[in-house]
């Protein structure tokens, strides 16, 4: 299994959930984040101070699917977020070693 992390613009996130559901992925978790890639550390340089509160928000999207599903979702997620123009955002891939559902296992 594999989890997807796909940091996209927030004017783009529920285009990408839209996807994704479409697609057939139901589950999946979204939140808001803060960061900047070397991409956006390099046009905020000079132009504003460095402050936590000053970095750009943006939405991290996650979803778990089996190994042999992993391109088409990451496909689909950079369908649903690509502008074309720097801070389109990326996706990480990485190994799930083991997943269970706290309801199933013993007290």
């Amino acid at each position: 299994m594999k989890l997807l992390a796909a940091y996209v613009r927030p004017e783009r996130a529920a285009d990408v959930v839209r996807a994704l559901y479409t697609a057939g992925v139901h589950g999946l978790t979204a939140y808001g984040v803060h960061g900047m890639s070397g991409e956006a550390s390099t046009a905020l340089h000079g132009i504003q101070p460095f402050e936590p509160a000053n970095l750009p928000e943006t939405v991290k999207i996650e979803v778990i699917c089996e190994d042999d599903a992993t391109d088409a979702v990451l496909r689909t997620i950079a369908e649903a977020a690509k502008t074309g123009y720097p801070g389109d955002g990326l996706i990480m891939v990485q190994n799930v070693e083991k997943m269970r559902r706290i309801r199933e296992l013993p007290h």
